[in-house]
């Protein structure tokens, strides 16, 4: 009795575990994004189909001699969906996820859509034209058959997207220092992709991951060049949006509309409110600055003399008094001065006009012995 008993808790905690475990998933899932969500799904599925026939990644993988040659375009989208390593797809998954979740959120399905399909388009772009410029240096096309041959890049998928978001955070500001992974020694922020390219290079058998190298070069050009050229307008995305490729994803699950307050005005209130409150901060600490700057200037030392306080208080009111009265006795002076002063201006002005009424007589007498003469 007791085995048996045994037996059915270790059932009922199996099937236990794993309807806790199923429900966990789903839980998981249906918190994910629409479209995010269907990126996930895509990579495992195609992961799992390429264990059984390489004709998967062989037909949607980036392969520049089909993609130039042949004019394949479909390639250049539909290989961020192939992922043919265990360990590439669980970490891209993770990583993949904390990057694109919440800004799908925060733009709107579609167009993260569009943000997503025009990176994989332009990193594929410049991949296939480093292979064709270093295929006609070496004098190689087979160079351009790369990925024909399983493994010879092992990093496809999600982490040429994920690389570049990577590089566009870190030249958001480019001096800021970064700790690498469980290295303590710190490193600026405009340096971090080219050294996880170093390390991918390293863990590659030092073999240069192209695609990783596409997705850097395609960061800088994004961010010095041709930001504002590609930016995707909320008017295209919400045209897009009614369009009869994407009207069918708005009744789904996950699908967030650029019209959805959640994903367009939650985090842009806060970013204002925080922007606000920091205007207002500056706005009082220069106000602050301002007042201390007109009360130093309005600040004058004292020149006199003060009063001392208890027993002497007495003698220095006296003293007060007595430099007054020497006070005006200067005045007094002064003023004696100033009369003596006006008294000989009189007395020279009296001469003067004299001396220049004489010579008006004389000059009076000249002119009448001359008519008379």
């Amino acid at each position: 009795m007791s085995s048996n008993q045994s037996l059915n808790n270790d059932d009922f905690n199996g099937s236990q575990m794993f309807t806790d475990c199923k429900n966990w998933i789903k839980s998981l899932f249906d918190s994910l994004p629409f479209f995010v969500k269907w990126v996930i799904i895509l990579n495992i599925l195609f992961c799992i189909l390429n264990l059984f026939t390489r004709y998967i990644s062989f037909y949607l993988a980036d392969i520049p001699y089909f993609t130039i040659f042949y004019g394949q375009i479909w390639r250049l989208f539909t290989t961020a969906f192939i992922t043919t390593g265990l360990f590439s797809l669980i970490f891209g998954i993770y990583i993949f996820n904390k990057y694109s979740n919440q800004r799908e959120k925060d733009i709107g399905t579609v167009k993260y859509a569009i943000y997503f399909f025009r990176n994989c388009f332009f990193i594929q772009v410049i991949y296939c034209i480093i292979f064709f410029i270093t295929s006609l240096i070496i004098n190689n096309f087979n160079l351009l058959k790369l990925k024909m041959f399983g493994g010879s890049v092992r990093n496809e998928g999600l982490w040429p997207i994920l690389i570049l978001e990577i590089t566009l955070i870190c030249l958001e500001n480019p001096e800021r220092e970064m700790t690498f992974f469980l290295i303590p020694c710190p490193i600026k922020a405009k340096f971090y992709p080219l050294a996880l390219l170093c390390i991918f290079t390293l863990l590659n058998n030092f073999v240069i991951d192209f695609e990783l190298l596409s997705a850097i070069a395609f960061g800088f050009l994004c961010h010095y060049y041709i930001k504002d050229k590609i930016e995707i307008s909320n008017t295209f995305a919400l045209k897009m949006e009614n369009s009869f490729l994407f009207k069918w994803m708005k009744n789904k699950n996950g699908f967030v509309s650029i019209t959805n307050p959640r994903s367009n005005s939650e985090i842009p209130a806060n970013l204002e409110v925080i922007n606000n409150r920091n205007n207002n901060m500056i706005s009082n600490s220069n106000s602050i600055n301002n007042n201390n700057e007109n009360k130093a200037k309005k600040f004058k030392p004292f020149v006199g003399k003060g009063v001392t306080v208890g027993a002497t208080e007495q003698k220095s009111v006296e003293n007060v008094e007595n430099e007054e009265k020497a006070e005006k006795k200067e005045e007094k002076k002064e003023e004696k001065k100033e009369k003596e002063e006006k008294v000989v201006y009189s007395n020279v002005n009296s001469r003067t006009n004299d001396t220049l009424n004489s010579s008006d007589s004389r000059l009076d007498l000249n002119t009448s012995t001359n008519s008379q003469v």
